[in-house]
């Protein structure tokens, strides 16, 4: 996948309250490399199996969110996704992009024929937001969002 999606109006600068697009597309090695010290999770060990995508806010090269899918079968499998650094614990420097991420994922899903259907395993504490999105809850950490709530999210930013 090397689509560059524009999610429109998906941050909010926290210190200003600007709402701007976020910027959704192919994260290069290079980038993951670079990268590394933002964000909990390497990345890098993911890039031979899945497609890593980045967001960044507009036209500011710093990014914002990461995160790892693949098609699977019947839906988009979303193996990680991560906000920066400076978007976690207390204020962050951009509010939106755990969201803005999950709806990039249902697009993905979306364009590979899959319905905007997505899984993924949430951390405990993430459970209820997710669910504040439509995510239902399967087992264990697993939750899904199934094509009815996707196109809620694609129609919100795409």
């Amino acid at each position: 996948m090397t689509k560059i999606y524009t999610l429109s109006s998906a941050f909010t600068f926290n210190a200003t309250g600007e709402k701007v697009d976020a910027v959704a597309s192919p994260a290069t090695q290079s980038e993951l490399v670079g990268s590394r010290n933002h964000f909990q999770f390497n990345f890098l060990t993911l890039a031979k199996k899945y497609t890593i995508y980045k967001l960044q806010a507009g036209d500011d090269r710093a990014i914002q969110g990461l995160v790892a899918f693949r098609p699977s079968t019947g839906a988009l499998e979303c193996t990680n996704m991560e906000t920066c650094d400076t978007n976690k614990h207390g204020k962050p420097v951009c509010h939106g992009v755990g969201k803005a991420m999950v709806a990039l994922c249902c697009k993905a899903s979306l364009d590979e024929g899959l319905d905007g259907c997505i899984y993924f395993d949430a951390k405990n504490r993430l459970i209820p937001y997710y669910e504040r999105f439509g995510a239902r809850h399967l087992f264990g950490l697993r939750m899904i969002i199934d094509s009815v709530n996707a196109k809620r999210l694609i129609d919100l930013y795409f």
